[in-house]
């Protein structure tokens, strides 16, 4: 069956919804997260697992699984798979199966995975319906093999078994690593960059440890930062030398420092405006607006696991509803989305103002702790005084035309 007419129709509207703020929508999603398994087949030490436990053990429930293939797939352009559950998808009983119902119904998959297991049983059917297959990873050698307990050859096989593929095959989806670098392996970002040219690899994502494990937490770069800096210039000439692309944190301030910047509660982070970070702090610019980029987000996408919840993205963690109790339509127009909608760019929920995801008006790097204000310097800010209390301003991504497929 195609699916095309139902998907444009659906994106019309929903585009229009979005835009007009509606809190009740006739419109599905866009795009979605999906978890199809708990469990992970490997125990990586810094991984937020070794303090907040799994979601569960469990495969996804066949009622939740059946919700959405009828529920969404036909609307939907894209499948974020995997990431966001600690999980490990493609060792999923699931996953063959949820490859196909994706081809079936015309949604492209954006898979994460640790690139421990490319069964040739699926293979060739994963690689005609990718957009995108991100590699996560924390180093090269003997530095991959330390935080994730996996041989690195073993891991560069599968890269490379990806690669030959794509080109037998003559797909044009895009293959990077997602590299959360920290100070231990920043030195071999610009050595990562020239392997990634040779096996493939089209694009390195660049992510700044978020340190889960008390004991990780001086690894850093923000405690490191002239190191930082340093690798990150050389990658980025050697990114252009190689022609490879490469999505990195803007450097880190050096030199100077204030007695906010000695709060030992953290990175100390700037303003984000729909055009990009300031140099000041939160609250310290002249206009006493703080900028934060409008989310389309709860009318564009959400994000479902193993178990059937249902939240809005992958990084809002309330939910708003459970998919194995309740049809996906119930949740999408039900009290909780539409307070969300109501609210999430007028009076943001603190959840919110450390997003770190990237938004789809712009390049900018948002992984970098510097470029996401806490809720601390928000508050702080807001509470300065009556005089500098600063407004703040939602601008950006809603009123831009979101593309599903090139945006993924």
């Amino acid at each position: 069956m195609d699916y095309s007419d139902q998907k444009a129709e659906n994106r019309r509207r929903n585009v229009e919804e979005a835009r007009a703020g509606a809190r009740r929508l006739v419109s599905r999603p866009l795009r979605f997260w999906f978890d199809l398994y708990g469990e992970c087949s490997l125990a990586c030490r810094h991984c937020g697992f070794q303090v907040h436990g799994r979601s569960s053990d469990r495969e996804v429930d066949e009622i939740v699984y059946e919700r959405v293939v009828t529920e969404i797939l036909p609307t939907a352009y894209v499948c974020n798979l995997g990431g966001t559950n600690y999980g490990e998808m493609t060792i999923s009983k699931y996953f063959h199966r949820f490859v196909r119902d994706c081809a079936d119904h015309g949604v492209r998959i954006s898979l994460t995975t640790n690139g421990t297991c490319m069964s040739d049983d699926w293979f060739d059917d994963l690689l005609d319906n990718l957009v995108v297959i991100g590699f996560s990873m924390e180093g090269m050698g003997d530095r991959f093999e330390q935080i994730r307990g996996y041989r690195w050859k073993h891991f560069l096989a599968n890269v490379e078994k990806v690669a030959r593929g794509r080109e037998t095959a003559g797909r044009d989806f895009r293959m990077e690593w997602r590299y959360c670098t920290h100070a231990d392996s920043i030195h071999q970002l610009p050595e990562m960059i020239r392997v990634a040219g040779d096996v493939g690899v089209d694009r390195i994502a660049v992510m700044n440890l978020v340190p889960f494990v008390a004991e990780q937490k001086f690894k850093q770069l923000y405690y490191h930062r002239s190191l930082a800096n340093r690798y990150f210039c050389e990658a980025r000439l050697e990114a252009a030398r190689r022609d490879i692309e490469i999505d990195i944190p803007p450097d880190f301030e050096v030199g100077s420092f204030d007695d906010a910047s000695c709060d030992d509660s953290g990175p100390q982070t700037v303003s984000l405006s729909v055009n990009g970070a300031s140099t000041a702090p939160v609250g310290a610019d002249d206009s006493g607006t703080l900028e934060l980029p409008a989310c389309h987000l709860p009318w564009q996408a959400c994000s479902i696991n193993e178990l059937g919840i249902v939240r809005p993205c992958c990084t809002y963690w309330r939910p708003m509803g459970d998919l194995s109790r309740q049809s996906f339509e119930s949740i999408w127009n039900g009290r909780r989305y539409r307070s969300l909608r109501d609210n999430i760019n007028r009076r943001s929920n603190p959840i919110c103002f450390r997003c770190r995801r990237p938004r789809f008006d712009s390049d900018e790097n948002l992984s970098a702790g510097q470029l996401a204000p806490s809720v601390k310097q928000l508050l702080r800010a807001r509470l300065s005084g009556m005089r500098s209390r600063p407004g703040i301003s939602y601008t950006g991504t809603v009123a831009h035309d979101y593309d599903p497929v090139v945006h993924h």
